[in-house]
């Protein structure tokens, strides 16, 4: 009977390599409060595996309104913070942005945050219903350049009654990202069988840690050794590897 306690195996976190999607600057959005935190937690991100973190603090109006010019001075700020700590981790910034009233005025004036040599772009929907004439906003970001990252579509559970829209924002080369979080219901269940039903259609492209603090990062490594998190490893599509 021995077999039947046998330790799962947990997700090798050097293959994934990067994570997209973490709010690690301190004191700007709802994430890190402090430098101490933020070195704290990504310490533990390098000892988990990971090598490379892309920081995206929120922009999102009337609760995050923030400049996006500044993002880059803050993040040399944690950079010099991990090498006085002796902690090795390639950083990047970006930003996760609300597609709100007040975004369209973002995109015209040259405010909104990519990361990548592709021009990526971190989008979020609001959690009650999705963004009005969201296909011509998809349709205006990619015109002007932008590759589109949705973050964690598994939590906007007005989608599981649409899912044309799925299909729609799929075939446009929308990329999906999965929190890994979502994965362990940390959320609520129907997050997490919505979350399962994307990897089991393959929609799945990148996964993120959507990284607040110390339980966010205690979720995810409590997520190592689900099988849909393997599932996704095993197939070979993610393509956090490539940022």
């Amino acid at each position: 009977m021995g077999w039947f306690f046998k330790k799962k195996k947990a997700v090798d976190l050097q293959y994934i390599k990067t994570d997209i999607h973490s709010h690690m600057l301190p004191g700007i959005d709802d994430g890190a409060s402090s430098m101490a935190e933020s070195v704290h937690l990504i310490k533990q991100m390098r000892d988990l595996g990971y090598k490379k973190m892309i920081i995206t603090p929120h922009v999102r109006f009337g609760s995050f309104d923030n400049d996006t010019a500044e993002f880059e001075s803050r993040l040399r700020d944690v950079v010099y913070a991990l090498q006085e700590s002796g902690i090795e981790m390639e950083l990047e910034v970006g930003a996760e942005q609300t597609i709100d009233e007040g975004f369209k005025e973002h995109f015209r004036n040259g405010e909104l945050k990519h990361f990548g040599r592709n021009k990526y772009l971190l989008i979020e929907f609001p959690f009650n219903m999705l963004p009005m004439n969201i296909k011509d906003t998809v349709f205006d970001l990619q015109s002007a350049g932008y590759s589109l990252i949705l973050a964690h579509p598994e939590r906007y559970l007005y989608l599981r009654e649409q899912k044309d829209m799925i299909d729609y924002l799929h075939d446009s080369n929308v990329l999906f990202q999965l929190n890994i979080l979502s994965l362990t219901g940390f959320y609520d269940k129907a997050t997490r069988n919505f979350a399962r039903w994307l990897i089991k259609q393959d929609y799945i492209d990148l996964v993120g840690t959507d990284l607040h603090h110390q339980k966010h990062l205690d979720g995810v490594k409590k997520a190592l050794t689900d099988k849909y998190l393997h599932k996704l490893v095993d197939c070979d599509r993610l393509m956090n590897s490539m940022f």
